[in-house]
């Protein structure tokens, strides 16, 4: 199935509001996922050390309806705003933060102001940095059209290309107008990436069929392998996070309050405060130790610490703080 990027979130919020019992099903017959352990909110398990004493000072939130981004800074656990912006005319999609706090996002906005299809990259009070351009792919079978992006922590920065049916990646030495080095091209409905924050793996949401999604694995510079599908909790990657064990926590397309861990060893769920939470959005700090869920429906952001034993065995993770003040929450990233 093929359908433009814009189309594909619209599927992804209705499913979410309308479809309750979508994401059981969901989970259980995705290829590579078993039958989920929903893991009761009343036993915690312990977080990470340092987790529980991590802050969240800031975050970048992508409205979808609009395509504006809002950049939050935190104080005393309420969100202020600190910049409004509409990359590309209000053309944005996808959303990534790098330890820096530049804000990252692919956009291919009509009459080609700023570009016709790039990577914008902003300041966290929205000034322009600079614009990655999309390549021209040889054998494409359509014209560029960047649809979702993610960084790792060396500052290499993923695209997926809906147009040319790939995903690629600009590193530091590439971002001065070199080349970027292609990861997989022709995979059906590369519509969304996430890189794990080391680099290692990066996933794609394309070639897999519906709510899946593939990893390729960094063997030696520019060249990858194409791991096995697995299932996810919604439509595409857009609004997930992903951490170096493959651990992928994304929303739950028809299930309130919760979120989905998915890996290509099976999967799990956790809770949130809120039993009615309309989950838009995760997003993982650099070291994948906080874990931090918005709540479109209260508008709110909850932190939750890394178990032990990772997202997927550890069980229901250890709440460690609620951050509020937001507005028009979607899509997050942090730094």
């Amino acid at each position: 199935m093929t359908y433009p990027r814009r189309f594909e979130r619209l599927v992804m919020q209705t499913i979410r509001t309308r479809c309750p019992f979508f994401a059981a099903f969901f989970l259980t017959a995705c290829a590579g996922l078993s039958s989920p352990r929903v893991m009761p909110a009343v036993e915690p398990a312990q977080g990470a050390a340092h987790a529980k004493t991590a802050q969240l000072n800031e975050l970048a939130n992508l409205d979808y309806g609009s395509g504006t981004i809002t950049v939050f800074t935190i104080r005393n656990g309420k969100a202020i705003v600190k910049a409004s912006f509409k990359p590309g005319h209000g053309y944005a999609q996808g959303i990534a933060m790098d330890r820096r706090s530049r804000v990252y996002t692919s956009m291919s906005p009509p009459g080609g102001n700023p570009c016709a299809a790039c990577v914008g990259v902003f300041t966290d009070t929205g000034k322009p940095v600079a614009l990655l351009l999309a390549p021209i792919l040889p054998g494409a079978s359509g014209a560029p059209s960047p649809t979702d992006v993610s960084v790792d922590v060396h500052g290499n920065v993923y695209v997926s290309d809906y147009g040319q049916q790939a995903v690629y990646f600009f590193s530091d030495d590439e971002r001065a107008g070199g080349a970027p080095t292609v990861i997989v091209q022709g995979s059906q409905n590369a519509a969304s990436v996430l890189a794990t924050p080391d680099g290692a793996n990066v996933l794609v949401s394309g070639g897999c069929g519906f709510a899946s999604v593939r990893p390729y694995t960094l063997v030696t510079r520019g060249h990858y392998r194409q791991g096995s599908c697995y299932g996810i909790g919604t439509i595409a990657l857009i609004g997930g996070a992903v951490d170096d064990a493959l651990d992928t926590l994304t929303p739950v397309d028809g299930i309130f309050g919760v979120v989905s861990v998915s890996s290509p060893s099976g999967g799990t769920l956790f809770y949130t405060p809120d039993q009615y939470a309309g989950v838009s959005g995760v997003a993982l700090n650099h070291d994948a130790s906080v874990a931090y869920v918005a709540d479109a429906t209260l508008q709110v952001v909850y932190a939750f610490a890394r178990p032990a034993q990772g997202w997927l065995l550890g069980g229901q993770p250890e709440l460690i703080a609620t951050y509020t003040g937001f507005k028009n929450l979607d899509i997050i990233a942090v730094p």
